[in-house]
Formats: structure tokens, sequence, C-alpha cells
């Protein structure tokens, strides 16, 4: 067929042997614009030829040079070892808005994972920014970028969790607000939204520290048997995690639905346009294939993953592959949440940095409209000695089962507090009903910013936690990679429930996508009512008082003199205990980042109805809407 003239160039290049590489400025605005659309498949999000800056940055063997490379097992994904689930959520590039920010997705998404194996699955679950790396340049933009040189960005610079900067699929500004930041709500006379951002200084930094090209290093094993690519990147996924590589898409592979893909040889399958995960790998019969993410977003591929065939006819995913190890910021500690740990010595925040007093987030019940609860099984009961003495939903039988901590308060102000713990709640009770299964679910929240209208719910002006949960009984709800958090009041129609953005050809609706509902819901008061319901069937969504107190909290068990009890802010209370010295207390989780309290999370006075914690909870049960095989390959 008749080729282009820039087809024909390209063609030409790879034919002459010559490796095609965009280069990479360390100043956003002067990465360049993807390739021209002339040519089918090359979307420009990756640049052909991925280059780290100053060269690998390698201290130690790789890790085919220690084993013998024959005894790696047949089968082995990071979703799935001895029951685990060490891969963190899944992503999607494409929403709100097209950006070609595959190289940042894969790379934090890796690195992410690399996290969680270090941290043995512990709570918290660090999610890195990839906004950051577009903000700051840290190896290219909504244009397309470098894989290499976003590891050699963070290995220089590090990046905050996401908590700290949402992602927006824009090409946005480095400094003040591009890397960490909190907004507060407007000030009368001037708007309640969007409020005003200011930067955040006291938060936690992740960095890379070894990084390099997986075909790196010696040719052989330990015993000193020849190795291939596909033995290298095994040797690297099983020993220290996913890595990341590049492929060259086309149309057959953005319509894969499921099974092993394979493609024959296509001319251009050496100029790599496209950057995803490889987790692991498996047999069908004879034929091996590899296991990777894309961030496309759960509705393609198996639930986003994909499976492709090894060692040919697979869009060039083993010819550039790189690996990044993590470190946490000097000076932290492993695991900032600690039960018995001091509170952070710094100075209280302004009134009012979290909180707006005058028009709260949660809005109080209105008596008509939504129903009180919608029961249709018995609720649990306390009863002495059969409801456990403590809890933790970080950690129920060494394992974690919280979901993705969240801010509310970013990229602008939005007084979601109701639909951020209502979907908190509920994606920790599916994780629990999944026994914390590959794939972590998620629920949108900003679907119901966009739909919850009942009981006088205003989306980013405050909202009913009840009517959250009736909404999702009746209504389907996605999980974040359909509908990105943006802090704003959207329209509630099919592209506000679940959307996908092309280039070029804007925002439309998924017809068919996952979702999530609720089956029953209501209320629950006091203390041995709420121990009950969270021992049985877990987290529970609660209002309470915010005070100038609560606001700076920073570690250990909260206890306010204001005597205040007027709910006006909700979050999740996934736990309760004893400190060592008698103390009872309550485990919540905020929607206010992990630069805010213990990670995000905080510790309350139990049983003395602290800030009205007690006076006003609710709780909903989740409804099986997954098949039985869900995440399985």
């Amino acid at each position: 067929r008749d080729l282009s003239p820039m087809r024909s160039l390209f063609l030409l290049l790879v034919s002459c042997g010559l490796a095609l590489s965009i280069p990479v400025s360390p100043h956003r605005d002067e990465f360049p614009s993807p390739p021209s659309p002339d040519v089918p498949g090359y979307k420009g999000c990756r640049v052909g030829t991925s280059k780290f800056p100053a060269g690998d940055r390698v201290k130690s063997p790789r890790p085919h040079e220690l084993m013998d490379t024959t005894k790696l097992p047949k089968s082995f994904s990071w979703s799935d070892v001895n029951g685990t689930n060490y891969l963190t959520v899944l992503r999607n590039q494409h929403i709100p808005t097209y950006c070609g920010s595959c190289w940042a997705m894969a790379t934090t998404s890796t690195l992410s994972d690399r996290i969680k194996i270090m941290r043995k699955a512990a709570h918290p679950e660090v999610l890195l920014a990839p906004q950051v790396l577009i903000n700051c340049g840290g190896g290219g933009s909504c244009n397309g970028g470098d894989p290499a040189a976003a590891f050699h960005y963070m290995a220089k610079t590090g990046l905050p969790d996401e908590t700290c900067q949402n992602y927006e699929a824009v090409n946005g500004m480095c400094e003040p607000y591009g890397v960490c930041e909190t907004c507060t709500p407007g000030r009368e006379p001037d708007p309640l939204l969007p409020g005003t951002c200011e930067p955040i200084k006291n938060y936690t930094r992740w960095y890379a520290d070894e990084y390099g090209m997986v075909d790196g290093g010696k040719d052989h094993d330990r015993l000193g048997r020849s190795v291939r690519k596909a033995d290298k990147m095994k040797a690297e996924i099983y020993a220290r995690g996913p890595i990341s590589c590049g492929v060259h898409v086309t149309d057959k592979f953005v319509a894969y639905k499921g099974g092993v893909f394979k493609q024959a040889f296509d001319p251009l399958v050496f100029l790599l346009d496209h950057e995803l995960a490889v987790v692991g790998w498996g047999m069908e019969g004879k034929e091996e294939y590899w296991i990777g993410r894309n961030s496309w977003g759960s509705y393609w591929g198996e639930q986003g993953f994909f499976r492709i065939k090894m060692h040919r006819a697979n869009l060039g995913i083993e010819m550039q592959c790189s690996f990044a190890t993590p470190k946490q910021q000097p000076g932290e500690p492993a695991r900032p949440y600690k039960p018995d740990a001091a509170p952070k010595p710094l100075p209280p925040v302004a009134k009012g940095t979290y909180h707006d007093y005058a028009r709260p987030c949660r809005k109080a019940p209105a008596g008509k409209g939504t129903p009180r609860s919608h029961i249709t099984s018995p609720v649990p009961q306390y009863e002495k000695g059969k409801v456990a003495g403590s809890y933790d939903i970080r950690s129920i039988g060494g394992k974690n089962y919280a979901t993705l901590d969240k801010n509310q308060h970013i990229p602008q102000y939005c007084g979601s507090c109701w639909a951020q713990a209502t979907t908190s709640a509920v994606s920790d009770r599916i994780n629990l009903l999944r026994g914390s299964a590959f794939p972590e679910i998620v629920l949108a929240a900003q679907v119901l910013v966009n739909c919850v209208t009942s009981n006088e719910t205003e989306g980013c002006n405050g909202g009913e936690p009840l009517a959250a949960f009736e909404w999702m009984s009746m209504n389907k709800v996605p999980d974040i990679t359909c509908q990105q958090y943006q802090a704003k009041d959207l329209k509630c129609d099919a592209v506000g429930l679940c959307e996908n953005c092309e280039w070029h050809k804007g925002c439309s609706a998924v017809p068919k996508f996952g979702y999530y509902q609720v089956s029953e819901f209501g209320p629950v008061t006091g203390e041995l009512a709420m121990m009950a319901e969270i021992s049985k069937r877990g987290p529970i969504s609660c209002g309470l008082c915010v005070t100038p107190g609560f606001e700076s909290y920073m570690g250990g068990v909260y206890s306010d003199a204001t005597n205040c009890t007027e709910q006006d802010h909700e979050i999740s209370i996934a736990g309760y205990g004893k400190d060592a010295d008698g103390t009872k207390f309550w485990i919540g989780r905020n929607s206010w980042g992990t630069y805010w309290g213990e990670s995000g999370w905080f510790r309350i006075l139990r049983g003395v109805d602290m800030l009205g914690v007690e006076s006003g909870c609710s709780w909903a049960v989740p409804k099986v809407t997954w098949p039985k095989d869900f995440g399985q390959y």
C-alpha cells in the first residue's frame, strides 16, 4: 500500500538500523510535541530510545548474576505472592483529559510497587505522584517523555505521594504549588470555591536509589550459563519487582480485550512509542507470556492488565526495559505511623487551613428525601467477649486491608468529605470481602460529587453521608480509573460516570465498565454498637466537629477541651484500640492528605463522644458485583 512520506522516513531509519530518539529537555515547556499522526499507531508518549542523562546508576550485582536462572518459576506475578498482592492501584493517564504521560505512569507505578514490596505490603500504601514529573519536567510532559530520565529525576529530586499532588493530566507549573500543596476555602467576600492553594513544606519524599537498563550486566548467570533478555527480565522482576518497558502500539493492541496477545512482525516495531509495566510472566500450554499493566483504565484489556507473548511477536516489549530501586527520604522512619509515637513538634496551622467553619462539608440530615436506612439482614450486636478488643483495618492478621489514602482539597478546595469518607469505607469493605486480593479497588468519589443531590447534598459545597450510601445502592459506582478526582462539581451524565479521552478527539463516555454497589445501609451510634459493626463488617463513616486543635493534630490520642459535638466534617472510623496506659481510642481515616496527622490518619479518645464522633455514624454493605475469577488469568 502507499506510505506517507513521514512513515517512509521512519521505515528508512529502521531499515538502516538507526535508533530514533527525541532529545529530552530538563525544561518542561521545551519538550517536543508528539510525532506526526500520519505514522499509524504512534502516539508519541514515549521517546524511541530511552537514555539515562548521566548513565546507569548500578551499585550492586544484577539479579541474574546472582542466581541459577534455570531455577526461576514457570509462572510468577507480583499480584499474588503467597496470597499477598504487592501491586499498587491501576492508573488511567487519559483522564480527565488526554495526556501522553505513559512514561510517568509506568515509572511511578513500578517504583510504587517496589516500595510496597520493600515494606512487605504494610500500611500506608505509597502511590507516587506522576503529576510532579509532568509539572517539573522530570523526564517529559503530556507531550511524551523518557522513562529513563524520569528515574534519573526521582533519584536526584525525589517524589511525594499523590495526596500531595493529584493527577490532572495537564502540563502544570513546578513551583511553588506543583509538588505538594493544600487548598483552603475562599474567604468572604470571595467565593468558597475554588479557594486558595499554598505549598506544603513538611511531607515525605521517596527516591530512586539504583537504576539502569534491565538488559545490562553480564550475559551469563551465576553458573556461567548464557542468558537472554527474557531471562534478565524474569530475574529482575522476581528478585526486586516490576519493571518499566517500551512497546510499539498497534491498532490491534488498542482493541485488546483479553487472552495472550501476539502480533506478527510490523516494520515499525522498533519504534517504541508507549511505556508500560511488566509485573510477571506465565505459561499457556507451551507458550510463555508476559503479564503487563497498562495505564488506560480498568475498562481496557483484562481489568487494565494484559498478557503478551514472550520472545517474539510482542510489539518489541523486550527491547528496552528499565528499573529503579526505592529508598525513603533520609531521616524518615521506615513506617511513618507508630501506635505509641509522640506528636511531631510542629507549630499549629492557621484556623481554616483544612476546614470551612462557616460552610462545612458535612451537612446535617434534612429529615426528608433519602431514607435513613435500608436494612435487610441482622445488624451486628455487641456481645462482651465476642467482639474483638482491638481492631485496625491497616493490620488484620498482619495484612493491610486499607485502600488508598486521599486528599479532598487538591487540585483545588472542595468540601467533599462526605464522598471521600463513604467511598473509603466501602472500598475498604470490598477489600475485606476479597481478602485484599488483586486488583485493589478504589471507588470514584468524584462520581458521587457529580451525581448525589438528595438531602441538600451539593457536591463540593457539602453533602450528607447517608444520601451517598443511598445513591450507591441504586446506581453503578466505578473505580477511580473511570473518573479522576478533580475537586469540582461536574455534570452527572455518562461522561461524568466513566470516560476516556483521546488525542485531538476529546472525551467520551465508556459504555461498559466494572461497577460496584451497596446492598444495605443504615445508621450506627454509640461506642459499643460502633465496635460491633466495625469488628464484624469493617470501617464506617462518621461525623465529627472540627476544631482548630483537630486541624493542627500531628499524632497521639487526640482529646479536645472545647466540648464541641456539632458534626461538620465526615471521616471514616476504621478501628479501635488502647494505648499502653489503657487509654481507649478510635482509629480514624481523614481526607486531608498524608502530610496531616499520622500519615493522614488519627487516633481520638474513645467512649466519651469526643468531638461528637460517636453520635452520627453510618455503614453500608457492599454488593458482590464482581465475578468469582475477578483478577485471575
